[in-house]
């Protein structure tokens, strides 16, 4: 292939490295994800922390619900409602489906926070827009106060 200006040869090289490097990254941060999840089934809480903790830094948005479970349920850490709902809003920010049902359910609970129904509902509805199984819980829930989902 042979480009008029080397300026658009450049940054066609440029563009093309860089989409190469994010997958590289992706996998990193899933595979810090899979090996914390692994270790958080096992009930091995405290050796998945540090892997829930990479993940989210190398970028996974699903690493800090986790972070935010085990805060909720006093999983390896002490309980924490102020550190959970901390997490949860972070997974909930970067686009988790899950994390955005659990951080309507501390605003429905006042859990971490002040008690907030047009909050609850804010985060359950943005959770169950995908309407599949992953966002079930907060169709459930939509139901379960007697709003519609959709």
């Amino acid at each position: 292939m042979k480009f008029k200006t080397p300026a658009l040869a450049i940054a066609i090289l440029i563009a093309i490295s860089a989409c190469a490097s994010v997958p590289s990254h992706n996998e990193q941060a899933k595979a810090l994800l899979d090996q914390g999840v692994a270790l958080y089934q096992k009930h091995d809480y405290q050796n998945a922390i540090p892997y829930f903790e990479q993940a989210w830094q190398a970028g996974h948005m699903k690493a800090p619900r986790y972070l935010g479970l085990m805060y909720l349920n006093g999983e390896g850490v002490a309980k924490n409602m102020q550190t959970a709902f901390a997490y949860f809003t972070q997974a909930a920010a970067a686009g988790d489906i899950t994390g955005q049902y659990w951080l309507g359910y501390c605003y429905e609970n006042g859990l971490g926070t002040a008690r907030d129904m047009s909050q609850a509902l804010r985060w359950y509805r943005k959770s169950a827009e995908r309407g599949d199984h992953v966002s079930q819980p907060a169709i459930d829930a939509l139901t379960r106060l007697g709003v519609s989902p959709y």
